[in-house]
């Protein structure tokens, strides 16, 4: 009896069991299949196509093509001027919150983390002279994580964009000026202050034709645009045009004038490459233009400088009038030294020089000299000294007309006015020899 009632107690502990263990089984099975996710088509992780795939398929797939993000990982940091590469070891993509995140039909990004401790060396130590407070690398971090979530490689993410520096003046430099006109000051007046957004081009005739400042000369806007050539110079703005004359402006340096000719089209262009905007000051002090830039500090510095300076001596012509009394020189034209000026720049970080880097060679040819001398009657003669490149010329006068003639002297040896080719030498109404 007994062991009937034991093998009674058996079966209905053994009946009890299964049927617990289906219900369980069968409700494990329902909530799987309710969690599990299936993604039809037109659904997308970053450039990853997971359309028509379960959830850990879509898991299977997305391991292997972080695997491969990892390997073509080419993430860029900039500050202003300078790039540095970010380390892979400092991403991690998450496969388990992308796919959790992630709808069926849609694009969906990639969940990316980025290690705070991983950024703050970097920063430090790549940006040493900028000060990161926590609240901004927290927000690079970010930043940079939202850029992550497209999957598109090589990426350059600017820092600046996530958090906010300190701005300063980064380069200043100022002219002469004597007695400006009221249109010059119009002028001067308006740019005070103007904004230079980030990647934008400035051109300074489209500034002055968007601005009512008045009628201003090529030489005070030669001014104007000498004293900025030599501001952007200490920065790392790109000079898209600039233009010399023929001399050197009275009140320009050489190697930093920028010439403007508004009916030749010689204008002043200049470009920032940067990411943020900068704001240019400029104003009259004390009898000089003084110009500067204000913005976010640039890690790098730039110095402009003279490299090289040659002077050339201009020659002497002498030209011969019958208008010039016996005994006397009378100077035309004082003539100019001509010159070539090299302009280089440094540019240095924390100190140290890592390029030199060459601005532009200027020449400026040198203006001849001109002396009349009394005409000499008894022959026409010219001649070429050997110790400075004097030439004369002599300039027959008919004292009937007093008009400047050419004669022919066939009666005199020729010899002196011929060349071994025995060709006769030929004069303009100058006394100019004719090539």
């Amino acid at each position: 009896m007994r062991s009937k009632g034991f093998l009674n107690t058996f079966i209905i502990v053994l009946s009890s069991t299964l049927v617990f263990y289906g219900f369980s089984s069968v409700g494990a099975l329902a909530f799987t299949n309710v969690s599990s996710k299936d993604f039809g088509d037109e659904t997308f992780v970053g450039p990853f196509d997971i359309s028509r795939q379960k959830e850990q398929a879509v898991k299977e797939q997305l391991r292997t093509d972080f695997i491969t993000l990892q390997t073509d990982f080419a993430v860029d940091l900039t500050y202003q001027d300078i790039t540095v590469a970010m380390p892979v070891e400092v991403v991690t993509f998450d496969v388990e919150k992308t796919v959790e995140q992630s709808n069926s039909g849609k694009e969906n990004p990639i969940v990316a983390s980025v290690s705070v401790d991983g950024l703050r060396t970097i920063l430090t130590q790549q940006f040493s002279s900028i000060l990161f407070t926590e609240d901004s690398i927290q927000s690079i971090a970010t930043g940079i994580e939202r850029k992550l979530e497209t999957g598109i490689m090589p990426l350059n993410v600017h820092i600046t964009d996530y958090s906010d520096f300190t701005e300063k003046e980064i380069a200043t430099s100022s002219i002469a000026v004597t007695e400006p006109s009221t249109s010059f000051m119009n002028l001067i007046n308006a740019l005070n202050g103007t904004e230079i957004t980030s990647f934008a081009t400035f051109s300074l005739f489209d500034f002055i034709k968007n601005n009512e400042v008045g009628l201003v000369s090529d030489e005070e806007l030669t001014v104007l645009a000498s004293v900025l050539y030599a501001t952007i110079l200490q920065t790392n703005f790109v000079i898209d045009e600039r233009n010399i004359g023929s001399i050197l402006a009275p009140l320009a340096e050489p190697g930093f004038e920028a010439a403007i000719n508004e009916q030749l089209g010689l204008n002043f262009i200049f470009t920032n490459p940067n990411k943020t905007a900068f704001r240019l000051h400029i104003q009259s002090d004390k009898g000089k233009i003084v110009s500067s830039i204000i913005g976010m500090p640039l890690l790098y510095s730039y110095s402009p400088f003279v490299g090289q300076l040659e002077s050339f001596e201009p020659k002497t012509i002498q030209q011969f009038s019958a208008f010039v009394p016996d005994g006397q020189v009378r100077v035309a034209d004082e003539g100019r030294k001509g010159m070539e000026v090299e302009v280089h720049r440094t540019i240095s970080y924390e100190g140290s020089v890592v390029e030199d880097e060459m601005i532009s060679s200027d020449f400026y040819a040198p203006i001849p000299k001109i002396e009349l001398h009394p005409l000499k009657k008894d022959s026409q003669q010219t001649s070429e000294s050997s110790n400075g490149g004097t030439v004369d010329l002599q300039d027959n006068q008919n004292s009937a007309d007093s008009q400047n003639v050419l004669e022919s002297n066939d009666d005199k040896d020729p010899s002196p006015l011929k060349g071994e080719d025995e060709k006769e030498v030929q004069y303009d109404k100058g006394g100019n020899i004719i090539e």
